[in-house]
């Protein structure tokens, strides 16, 4: 028998395994309405999925496997066990503790976040995954003392930018001056998602010991123009940007020891 004749057959199996996954998924979604786990796990990964902050959208996104999911691929595709970690903008930790459990070694994962609604929630998911990154509970900016953080309706939304229509609350909170970061840190594998900073951090920044950038950008909050700006530095800048890796709003960039003048 030759081998196109097999191939559907073998492929029986897997798809009627995706549709079960992605019927028991929806069916868990339906039961959100009556039912609310304290903690689930999605990628591995444990959440308090009790967690106040947590919307209606987020708790579905979760459940259904696809929060954090753009990010989560491209780690799972470029993260070395070897890679020292900057994470800008934590949220709720699980791409902290995907990092945390690749490398091996929760130190050499550098967390910051600057959401002071977050604070709890990261500190209960660490705890739950049994690993302790070394988190920073504040903002990185271009400078370090205090800036004024935009908190929205949606934690997702959060940041030193903000979306007008959103903002609920502006509150004042400590700042790491992000090159300042870079050297203290010296990380290989830098990931920011901070809702448009990344056009202030980005562009002319220092960053010697930095090989890969995982970053999500906000067209919606920022426009185009100064992310094309940050993207040609990174360019200029010995960086190559992966598009087999990137995946929707999220960009994978990379360069070699020898780019980045190490």
């Amino acid at each position: 028998m030759s081998l196109s004749t097999q191939t559907p057959a073998r492929r029986k199996p897997r798809k009627a395994r995706r549709i079960l996954d992605r019927i028991c998924r929806e069916l868990r979604v339906m039961s959100l309405r009556f039912w609310r786990p304290e903690v689930v796990e999605t990628h591995g990964v444990k959440l308090w999925f009790a967690a106040p902050m947590l919307r209606k959208g987020h708790r579905r996104q979760i459940i259904r496997g696809e929060y954090e999911s753009a990010e989560l691929a491209v780690l799972d595709g470029t993260l070395a066990a070897d890679d020292t970690v900057l994470e800008l903008g934590a949220g709720l930790g699980l791409v902290s503790i995907f990092c945390a459990k690749r490398t091996g070694d929760a130190a050499r994962v550098h967390v910051f976040e600057a959401n002071p609604y977050l604070h709890e929630a990261l500190k209960r998911n660490f705890a739950l995954n049994g690993v302790t990154p070394d988190l920073h509970l504040m903002a990185a900016a271009k400078q370090g003392g205090e800036v004024t953080f935009n908190v929205d309706r949606s934690y997702t939304s959060s940041g030193l930018h903000g979306r007008p229509s959103e903002t609920t609350e502006q509150v004042r909170v400590p700042a790491a001056g992000f090159e300042e970061l870079v050297q203290r840190f010296r990380p290989t594998y830098l990931i920011m998602d901070i809702e448009g900073g990344e056009v202030d951090l980005l562009p002319g920044a220092r960053m010697d010991s930095v090989r890969k950038i995982c970053l999500e950008v906000h067209p919606d909050i920022v426009g185009d123009e100064p992310i094309s700006r940050l993207v040609a530095d990174l360019l200029a800048n010995g960086f190559t940007l992966h598009f087999s890796h990137t995946r929707k709003n999220v960009v994978y960039f990379e360069r070699t020891a020898v780019a980045a003048g190490q």
